[in-house]
């Protein structure tokens, strides 16, 4: 029984891969941003206007970098609890030594509050900053913030 529970672990191959799929995908898109980017500045005659702005091209790229980075980090993440948990710690980055779920979710955790960062960085660059909705993200980012900073604390309390 006990056997059985423990290959049912490599059903996690199936997520890892399309996480990894997933970062990948996030990732060209990203590329594909930036290269609209840079055309849209060079055919502007690297001059901006209010109605051109082609940075807005490379903050959305950004975005879907920072969503590449979270899908890579959660599909390495699992991957590395559920089918490599025999490697040895030195033979892996610094960011992946994790051992344990709790150590996975804080680092997503932190991806995902840097990725909202910017992604509220981006919207505030394309937005009317005269609406009251533009409160919304920085609000989503501080309570996240404070839950990220109480679970740390209560988890630093008990070792």
């Amino acid at each position: 029984m006990i056997k059985a529970l423990i290959n049912f672990r490599y059903v996690f191959v199936i997520a890892v891969i399309f996480l990894l799929i997933n970062s990948l995908v996030f990732l060209v898109v990203g590329v594909v941003k930036s290269f609209n980017g840079y055309a849209a500045f060079v055919e502007m005659g690297f001059t901006v206007s209010e109605t051109n702005t082609p940075g807005q091209y490379l903050l959305e790229a950004l975005d879907f970098f920072m969503i590449a980075l979270v899908f890579m980090i959660f599909g390495l993440g699992l991957g590395r609890l559920f089918l490599f948990d025999k490697v040895s710690s030195e033979q892996l980055p610094g960011w992946l030594r994790i051992n344990n779920i709790m150590e996975l979710k804080i680092l997503l955790w932190e991806t995902i509050l840097v990725t909202l960062v910017i992604f509220c960085i981006t919207h505030l660059a394309r937005s009317d900053i005269g609406s009251i909705e533009i409160l919304i993200f920085p609000g989503v980012i501080l309570i996240l913030s404070l839950s990220l900073f109480l679970v740390k604390w209560h988890h630093a309390k008990k070792q």
